[in-house]
């Protein structure tokens, strides 16, 4: 078995002069201290079927490896000995200790390589080679756009309008709808730390380079119209590239890249955490750290939220969503845990074909509902028997009524149109109406005369957003007017946006008090409403009962709640208490 500060080199042995590119595989290994900057390039690539194997020597013995990696060996095996690492080889799979001693090591391993070749396999059998160097072309020419005098698309004879359509067919086969390299957690390393890369397709290759400033340019450079019917394909594969070159920037922090790649898969759930500790220099999550393959999944999600609160010392990781029971969660995840086994959203409604993904993640700091009061450190814990998270906060209301449910316009198809938006708002004002006409304690209160614009205020959440759900401008009356004109009209304008990024996510309630809020989909009635000390959200919870910790909630989610987003409960007389979190 390895030890911790040591790597095992896979040395690729060229084929005799006599043998043609079929002929067997044969490797040595040597083990060296990762401390001596020995020389060696990584391979990235899918690992496929391990059902489906084929032999090849190592040390003098046979050793089955994947179809894909035997394909990906043939391709970059050199006249010459060719020293790699590639993780399905150099670390014994079968053995959970040394891949726990290996995991810490990923960041070294990727860092030091000399290049990583990633292999996006043979070219598709319906796919012809000059159409595939055609699509590579196209990355050739957006990379050039970027150049103060870029040459022009009649340089690359392979693009035109006549042979354009086979050329996107290959392109969109490499691109992340079609390729299953782009969903793997693994491979998101693997393109981020090595220094140098180079895509290998087949008997083709470019530089990774390439294509990351392809993408770049993309982005800043107007798109020649011949590449408009295309745009969605190109997108497909710059969108992922774009947030490669974000990650690598270290322009954002452990959460957004956590919560950025979390559609990622893995064979192991567990590998959905322990495939991205790379990225982070050690003691960044130190609880998910452990790479302990005895651990429950729904343990390590928990471990890694508690970690992530830690290191962004606030609330945020709980302020995205609580999707514990939902369709393909993880067993038994505690509810205040992001579930980082889900690959995307498939339980989130999208509004107008936009499911709003990052509108909970970006809105988050536009609001202080807990005012100047931090989270109490001393009082912080995650209970590892129970996976019961420990904060401090008040209760500030508990729920009245809340409007209806929203639900897919057809079965299965998880969105909702404007005008099926339109049927849900007034619906909720019929009932807010009713609710506040009909309670008497409330007559003459200015909650009761100012229900209308807490109401309007509250679906656009208090903000007018732009592009990826930023902030444009807190919300006034004449976004207040836009939003209704929207809802009498159907037209859709400048607010819409706003108030489709909240529907993805919240549904309307009401307070016994007459607060007004919009909350998780799953909010009912008898749901309180809490500030916790650190959050900028107040949050929905759910009395725990029959739960072996006393005092214990469910968390429900995150909610907007008019009146009370800058702190104003917070300068009320609330006795704060313990809240244990299951």
């Amino acid at each position: 078995m390895l030890s911790a500060t040591e790597i095992r080199i896979l040395d690729l042995l060229p084929r005799e002069s006599h043998e043609n590119e079929q002929a067997p595989i044969r490797c040595q290994t040597r083990v060296v201290p990762i401390s001596s900057d020995p020389d060696y390039e990584t391979v990235s690539y899918v690992w496929g079927d391990f059902r489906n194997t084929s032999l090849i020597e190592v040390d003098g013995h046979n050793v089955p490896i994947t179809k894909t990696l035997e394909a990906a060996l043939r391709r970059i095996r050199h006249l010459e000995t060719r020293a790699l690492w590639v993780d399905q080889i150099c670390i014994n799979q079968e053995d959970n200790r040394e891949k726990a001693c290996q995991i810490p090591l990923m960041r070294q391993i990727y860092s030091k390589t000399k290049q990583c070749l990633i292999w996006f396999g043979e070219i598709r059998s319906d796919i012809q080679l000059s159409d595939a160097q055609s699509a590579l072309d196209v990355i050739r020419f957006f990379n050039d756009l970027a150049q103060d005098s870029p040459p022009g698309i009649s340089v690359y004879s392979s693009i035109s309008e006549q042979t354009l359509p086979n050329t996107m067919k290959a392109f969109g086969s490499i691109a992340s709808h079609e390729h299953p390299w782009w969903h793997r957690i693994w491979t998101l390393q693997e393109a981020i730390l090595p220094s140098k890369a180079c895509m290998i397709w087949g008997p083709l290759s470019i530089s990774w380079e390439t294509i990351l400033n392809a993408g770049q340019s993309c982005i800043s450079q107007p798109v020649p119209r011949i590449f408009w019917p295309y745009i969605d394909i190109i997108n497909r594969l710059f969108t992922q590239t774009n947030g490669l070159i974000f990650s690598k920037n270290s322009s954002e922090g452990p959460l957004i890249t956590v919560y950025r790649w979390s559609f990622r898969r893995a064979t192991n759930p567990l590998d959905k955490v322990y495939g991205l500790l790379g990225l982070f220099p050690p003691g960044t999550l130190p609880r998910s750290e452990c790479c302990n393959y005895q651990l429950q999944p729904a343990s390590l999600f928990a471990m890694l939220t508690a970690d992530l609160v830690e290191n962004s010392k606030g609330l945020h990781p709980l302020a995205l969503g609580s999707y514990a029971g939902s369709p393909g969660s993880t067993p038994n995840i505690p509810t205040w845990a992001f579930d980082f086994g889900l690959s995307g959203s498939p339980h989130r409604l999208s509004v107008n074909g936009d499911g709003a993904s990052w509108y909970l993640v970006n809105v988050y700091y536009e609001y202080r509902a807990c005012g100047n009061k931090e989270i109490d450190w001393e009082l912080f814990r995650l209970d590892p028997e129970y996976n019961v998270l420990t904060l401090s906060g008040y209760m500030v209301d508990e729920t009245a009524i809340t409007g209806t449910k929203l639900q897919d316009d057809r079965p299965g198809i998880q969105c909702i149109s404007p005008q099926s938006a339109i049927s849900y708002i007034n619906d909720w004002y019929r009932t807010a109406e009713e609710f506040y006409q009909g309670r008497e304690y409330l007559q003459g209160s200015n909650i009761q005369e100012n229900w209308s614009d807490s109401f309007w205020r509250g679906l656009l959440g208090g903000l007018v957003l732009k592009d990826e759900f930023f902030l444009e401008h807190e919300a006034q009356q004449e976004d207040i007017a836009l939003a209704k004109e929207f809802v009498r009209t159907g037209e859709i304008n400048e607010v819409c946006f706003s108030i489709f990024g909240n529907m993805c996510h919240r549904s309307m309630f009401i307070t016994k008090a007459g607060l007004l809020g919009f909350g998780a989909n799953s909010i009912s009635v008898g749901d309180q409403v809490w500030v916790l000390n650190g959050g900028n959200v107040p949050f929905i919870l759910r009395p725990s009962s029959g739960n072996p910790v006393p005092g214990s909630h469910h968390m429900i989610g995150s909610s907007y709640v008019d009146g009370i987003m800058k702190g104003e409960a917070a300068t009320e007389t609330h006795k704060t208490e313990s809240v244990y979190l299951i």
